[in-house]
Order: C-alpha cells, then structure tokens, then sequence
C-alpha cells in the first residue's frame, strides 16, 4: 500500500477534485456524480445524476489515485468505495469519463496530472515480492522467455483456473467455458450461446473426419468432444489444470472418444508429427508480453503444412508494456491482452496467413453479464460450498463487473483470428459457410458429469 504524509492527504485531495473539475467539464455523456466521506459532491454532465461513485474514506481516495484500479478495486473489497445503481453500470460510465477526458484514460492517469503530485517526497511504492521483483528484472533483461517464465504463467494459469471446478460450475454455462458464447439475439441463455459459440468455432475450422487437432489450453475440453463426436476429428488437449485433466479424461472415458488430455506447456510438446487444426480459446493472454512471440513460434512449429488454426483473444486497441494492475494482483497474474494488428503482424511475420477475423466484443460483454448474474444468485451457495470469505466474493463480483463494462464500452476488444501455415486445404471460399445454421450444435451423448466431484479444494480455500 501506498505511504502518504498525513499533511499530504488534504493536499492531494483538493487537487483530485480541482483536477477532476477541469478535466471532465465539457463532458457530454451519461450524467455521473462523485461523493465524498465529507459529503461534497462533483456532479458531471447534463441532467440528475445516474450514477454515482463515492468515495467513503481518504484512504480510498488515494489509493484510487496512486494506484488506478487496483487501488479502486481493493477500496471496494474494504467497501471504502461505493457505488449507487448496478455496479456493472457505474464502471461502464467510469469508462465512459475516462474517454470524455481526452488524453486521460484511466483515474490513475488523472492522478498523474495533479500539479505538484510528483513533489510529494513520502509517497512509498507498494510492496513487492521478491520472486515479483525477480520476475521483474529477468524481463527487463530481455531474459524472461525461459523455463522461469513458463512455471510462472503456469502457477497464475493454476491460481485462476485451479480454484475449483465447483466454483465455476456455479456461475458458468453447464459445459464449464471460460470463453464467451456466440449469442443469436442479447436475451438468448448462456446455454444455448456457448453451443453457438462450440458450433461456430468448428465450421471457422473446417473440421473433417479423420482430422487430428490440438486443443492449446483446452479448459474443460468441451470443444474436443464436440469435434470428436460431430466430425470424427482425433483430440489432444493440453492443459496446465489438473483438476480440468481429470474432468476430460472422466467425460471423454464415459462417452467412448478419441480425446487425449496431457498436463503440459504447449513449449513441452514435440514438434512431429505435426497437427492439421490448432485451435486456442483465450490462452494466448496468459504468455505475457515477451513470451507471447513464443507462443507464435509454436504455432507455427505446430501446425502442419496447409494446415488451419483459430487464435482467440481478449485484445485492446494499442499494445503497452502496461497491463491491469487489479487484475495482474487478484485475478490473473501475468495476463496481457494483445492488440489485433499485433495479433496479425506475429502471424504474418511467421508465414501464417490470415483467412477471417471476427470481433466478438459484444457477445464478451453479455457473456460477462451473465456470468455476472449467475454469480450473484449463487453467492451464498457459493461462499458455502467453496468456503471463500467475503472479501474474495466482493472481488469476483468487481472483476465480472469490469469484464462486462470493458467490453461494453469497447475498452476491450475480443478478435477470433483464422490462419493458414501456407495455402489451407480443402477450406471454404465463400465466408456464408462460417455463418451457416448451427447444424452440428453440440449434443452430449451421455451426462455431464458433475463437475463439483472433481473440485480441487474442500471445504476452504484462499482468498
């Protein structure tokens, strides 16, 4: 946490809100207001207030300033900030402020115009690990492409992923899908959306019988048993999950299918023989900046001659060495989210051509809705049934929440990119076909099995 001089806190937030003031008073969007613990109050735009962000102590104050949104997210943990009407709503017009502002961009951007900010000589950096901070050197050395790294992007995969296959039956679809859905109208069920989503995926593929496909961080393999029972297609997917490798190798043993499960980096898996479809929903993000150049090497060792891949990927509009310090803290360390020229010009450079491009940005934000909403009506059963303490719910809920507003607002983008290693065989012309009536829609031929039978923890887990 952030050290402040008591004499300084006056200081800083009378600047904030002399700031603010100026920055935000041309804005012409949703009318927002700004409370604070002593009950003044900075209205913007147009109009009574819809929404309304308040700030309870100093302290949450500061920390939002210094320390952007991870000073935010953990004031709400503490519940120092509040925020009136749905949550998801407030954060979408913090976005919206954040772009009214011009070259300001985030609240932690804001704090960097105060003047005589930077004078404040008892402003302490926040703790650092020892192994963050080793972490932190090797990549500035340029040597972060390592062994080392590969074990640190799998203990955050593990941290966000492993937390319990229970817990995430309780708020996700029932195939357990951490990546959006496809929704054919904005009311449509989670359900049906992640089956659109499974479907669509298939036909950007051009899945044939006999095919042999490598599924790079699988999740809960879902994917895999649909190729494998629509199109006869022979599955391997890796993962660096245990609990989600117990999950496939169960339901792929109950329904009979050519679908294989190793817990692996895609780094550890031989070269030959070589795969005629890839395919990878949402892993790119956890290589990080440098390891992410890595990670299209391997792709391209990967994918045979002629051979098709689908590149998924929560992306942003430039690329930085920055990356969201909440989420860096409390959800998933190490994620980095590419741009989409980015994820075009690493396949280009390796000779991997790019078929299609689609942005999925919309069906990510009512995907993170739903998820959202599902997360809320379960809290309680959740809480009970994983063990996690209040201020581990209140995180989630403001992750969710963030997700859906990123996305709404077009903070984030979400890109689905095809390529081909040289001229792809037997793929489709025309694009109608990636766009068809879902006609193999996933269809389970046996039960799914309950997912809380194969929960990594008991009765507790951290917070």
């Amino acid at each position: 946490m952030f050290i402040v001089r008591k004499g300084d806190i006056p200081l800083l937030s009378r600047r904030f809100k002399e700031a603010a003031s100026r920055l935000l008073e041309r804005h012409e969007g949703t009318p927002f207001e700004l409370r604070f613990w002593g009950g003044e109050r900075l209205r913007f735009g147009a109009g009574a207030p819809a929404l309304s962000m308040t700030f309870r102590t100093r302290r949450a104050l500061c920390d939002t300033v210094l320390r952007g949104t991870l000073g935010l997210g953990e004031a709400y943990i503490r519940r120092e900030v509040t925020f009136e009407g749905d949550l998801e709503d407030a954060l979408a017009g913090l976005f919206e402020l954040a772009r009214s502002a011009g070259p300001v961009r985030s609240v932690r951007a804001l704090g960097s115009r105060l003047p005589r900010l930077s004078r404040l000589s008892h402003v302490a950096p926040p703790p650092l690990s020892l192994e963050r901070g080793a972490a932190g050197l090797l990549d500035a050395l340029g040597i972060g492409r390592g062994s080392g790294a590969a074990r640190r992007e799998q203990r955050a995969v593990e941290r966000h992923y492993g937390l319990g296959n229970d817990f995430y039956a309780l708020y996700l679809d029932r195939r357990l899908q951490t990546s959006c859905g496809y929704f054919r109208a904005p009311g449509e069920a989670l359900d049906d959306a992640q089956a659109h989503k499974i479907a669509l995926v298939a036909r950007k593929l051009a899945l044939r019988r006999g095919q042999r496909l490598l599924d790079v961080g699988c999740g809960w393999g879902h994917f895999m048993f649909h190729a494998a029972e629509a199109y006869g297609v022979q599955c391997l997917g890796i993962t660096l999950c245990e609990n989600q490798a117990r999950y496939i190798r169960e339901q792929a043993a109950a329904r009979r299918l050519p679908v294989e499960v190793r817990v692996m980096s895609h780094e550890e898996l031989e070269a030959e023989p070589r795969w005629d479809r890839l395919v990878s929903l949402g892993s790119m993000c956890h290589a990080g900046e440098r390891r992410i150049e890595v990670f299209y090497d391997r792709v391209k060792a990967l994918l045979a001659e002629g051979g098709v891949c689908l590149l998924e990927s929560v992306t942003r509009a430039r690329e930085s060495r920055w990356a969201d310090p909440f989420l860096q803290e409390h959800i998933v360390p190490g994620y980095w989210p590419p741009s989409l020229q980015g994820m075009a010009s690493r396949a280009e450079a390796r000779g991997l051509d790019v078929l299609d491009t689609e942005n999925l940005r919309r069906h990510s934000a009512l995907t993170a809705r739903c998820w959202r909403k599902n997360f809320l009506e379960n809290r309680d059963k959740i809480a009970r049934v994983t063990g996690f303490d209040a201020a581990f719910m209140r995180k989630w809920e403001f992750y969710l929440a963030c997700a859906a507003a990123a996305f709404r607002t077009g903070h984030l983008g979400f890109m689905q990119m095809v390529l081909s290693n040289g001229a792809p065989r037997d793929y489709p012309l025309a694009r109608d076909a990636l766009h068809a009536a879902d006609e193999a829609a996933p269809r389970e031929r046996a039960p799914i099995v309950p997912a809380a039978q194969f929960s990594l923890w008991g009765a507790s887990a951290p917070s």
